[in-house]
């Protein structure tokens, strides 16, 4: 890749006129003599980058609407930042996106901090000659919109089609950065998205491994978002690039970090004023583009979500006091163009019906996970709202689906699933409370579990859906999934599971198969509390049975894993100690004090541990990955 020259390049002098300065000075706000480069660039030896022009067009356009736009706040308003920025927001689409077409800011000095060097790198790197051939661009797209476009809508594909036409055309051509960025996200995420069926075909086009390819695109990606300078002048185009490079990484990249760079993304669509319905409906933005942003912010809304869980804290945006953007609509992209005036709802199954129910489940899911409603723990009140929503989504899209479509067929899956997940999740701290439940109560969420625990296992072998596998694949249930070894590993005698043990150990080593995180992931502690509690599981298993069985390939791997096989002695000795004479047996409780929570009373340090989503229910887990000689509890 060629760097960008920094050396002061020359050029014969130019009469200045007005509105020529260069970026730089610009942005600094210096009077620029016009140069190329000018005085004040060789000063500081920065690159000299001329203002790209504004069409006629656009300027017409502009100024029309800043003509008609009036403020109704006064500046003491608390309102008026977001409405006076989201009234200078630039537009997004056809000639009017030349606003968007600045070059990366330079530095002030050749020694000034690259904020996005803290993130991803320093250097501005020329990536013309790093987009794929022509062929692997068609092939790249086709798969992103067949595998991805689908599940994340967020791209307006009739306006962005254009870019990707021109980028196979002749990808050395002046591409600005932010749309670069945008091209090179898609080019991840679409990779990232090749089911495991077709990888070798995939291998074959692109002449690469599949897993060398997501590590070569994840470094241009990066590298793209760099040169757009996408914190320091974030746009639309930059946050459609930063939005898709987080969902491409969801699966791939540590919580930590990936909450905090959602964070980063959430910050800048504030910046944009994205968050508030009051500056989408701005005169100078149009019904188009707040459709678009609408599209944008609900998709970050829920993944920074996800990411606070798997962190372990609570979302930034668990309270809708603090945004009010409206949902998107349920329309086909056909039904958006730049100078519409309204738009209507559509009923039934169109391009965005899958991401539609997934904003409405996930702002009930957020509504009754929030420390607001867990302070009241009222279940009354969230089965009617979960029992209404599922109504809802019956009424509106569930009852259109045709299963023989895939599409369809994911959706009615996630539509009727996610609802059993929430209501798994409100009664969590019920399920492993001493006297949370009742046999036949566990009975029925073991049930409930196994079902939720069979469902992502069954899509990995469904294959007309296995191209949306990727976005399954990072909701595992987790919670209820250790639920299922809890009661494997803990159940005393004359409390025979709801379901065969073979049965239930099939399902498990299904999931071991299709969620690598589950046997690798050393980087979460919960990981390690589940591959502890498989073992334990296990052990419980084999001692009961009392009769030799053939060990599974992923218990061999999990045993492995342990130091001199000592955690897997203690398993077993645990799970022994752990079966009970029926005489001394109750009914409503699993093994005493193991499921018995008492906040006041735990150990502080556990507090320190990056451990997802319900600290009551997640602290019973913790004990443990505790049994397990080395496991950091800091």
């Amino acid at each position: 890749p060629e760097v960008v020259a920094r050396e002061p390049l020359s050029h014969p002098k130019k009469a200045v006129t007005r509105g020529h300065s260069c970026v730089a000075c610009a942005h600094r706000k210096v009077r620029c003599d016009g140069q190329r480069p000018c005085s004040t660039c060789r000063k500081s030896d920065t690159p000299c980058l001329s203002k790209p022009v504004q069409s006629a067009r656009a300027r017409r356009a502009r100024t029309t609407r800043d003509s008609t736009a009036t403020l109704t706040t006064t500046p003491s308003s608390s309102n008026f930042v977001e409405t006076t920025v989201s009234e200078h927001l630039p537009t997004l689409t056809g000639e009017e996106d030349s606003e968007l077409d600045f070059g990366p800011i330079p530095s002030t000095s050749p020694h000034s901090m690259s904020v996005e060097g803290l993130l991803f790198g320093r250097s501005l790197i020329n990536l013309s000659d790093q987009h794929p051939t022509a062929s692997r661009i068609f092939w790249l797209w086709s798969t992103y919109l067949e595998n991805v476009n689908p599940a994340v809508k967020m791209l307006h594909i009739p306006t962005v089609q254009p870019l990707i036409l021109n980028a196979a055309s002749d990808p050395k051509k002046q591409i600005s950065a932010p749309k670069q960025a945008l091209c090179f996200a898609i080019y991840l995420v679409a990779i990232g998205s090749v089911p495991q069926c077709i990888h070798a075909e995939a291998e074959r086009i692109m002449d690469q491994p599949i897993n060398e390819l997501i590590n070569l695109y994840t470094g241009l990606a990066q590298q793209a978002l760099v040169n757009a300078c996408f914190l320091q002048t974030p746009n639309f185009i930059t946050l459609q690039a930063l939005t898709l490079f987080l969902v491409a990484q969801r699966a791939r990249t540590d919580s930590q970090t990936l909450w905090q760079l959602t964070g980063v993304a959430i910050r800048s669509a504030q910046q944009l004023g994205y968050h508030r319905e009051k500056a989408l409906k701005s005169p100078s933005v149009s019904v188009f583009q707040a459709e678009l942003r609408r599209r944008l912010w609900w998709e970050l809304t829920l993944l920074e979500s996800f990411a606070a869980k798997q962190c372990g804290v609570t979302s930034m945006l668990y309270s809708r006091s603090s945004w009010d953007t409206n949902r998107p609509l349920n329309v086909n992209d056909s039904d958006l163009h730049p100078e519409m005036r309204q738009i209507s709802e559509v009923r039934g199954i169109t391009e965005m019906s899958f991401c539609s129910a997934r904003f409405e489940i996930g702002e009930l899911t957020m509504a009754y996970t929030s420390p607001d409603w867990q302070s009241s723990q009222d279940m009354s009140q969230a089965d009617a709202a979960i029992q209404k929503l599922q109504q809802r989504l019956e009424d509106r899209l569930l009852k259109y689906c045709d299963p023989s479509i895939p599409m369809h067929r994911m959706l009615q899956m996630f539509g009727r699933g996610a609802l059993a997940r929430i209501r798994l999740t409100l009664r969590r701290h019920q399920m492993f409370a001493k006297s949370g439940l009742s046999l036949e109560q566990r009975d029925c969420t073991f049930l409930l579990c196994l079902q939720l625990a069979e469902a992502p296992n069954r899509f990995a072998k469904d294959p007309t859906i296995q191209k949306f596998l990727w976005q399954a694949n990072a909701f595992f249930p987790l919670d209820a999934f250790m639920f299922l070894l809890g009661e494997i590993a803990y159940r005393t005698v004359g409390q025979p599971l709801p379901a065969p043990l073979e049965t239930v150990w099939a399902e498990v080593e299904k999931s071991y198969e299709s969620q690598p995180r589950l046997l690798c992931d050393e980087s979460n502690a919960i990981y390690n509390a589940v591959r502890n509690l498989t073992l334990k599981a296990w052990e419980k298993s084999k001692s009961d049975r009392n009769v030799e069985q053939p060990v599974p390939h992923f218990i061999r791997m999990l045993q492995s894993k342990l130091p001199n096989n000592r955690a897997v002695e203690k398993a077993s000795h645990t799970a022994s100690e752990s079966t009970i004479s029926p005489g001394n047996m109750t009914t409503n409780t699993f093994d005493g004090s193991e499921f018995d929570f008492d906040l006041d009373s735990l150990d502080t340090s556990w507090s320190k541990i990056a451990i997802p989503d319900d600290p009551e229910f997640w602290e019973y887990w913790q004990q443990f990955a505790t049994d397990v000689p080395g496991l950091p509890i800091i």
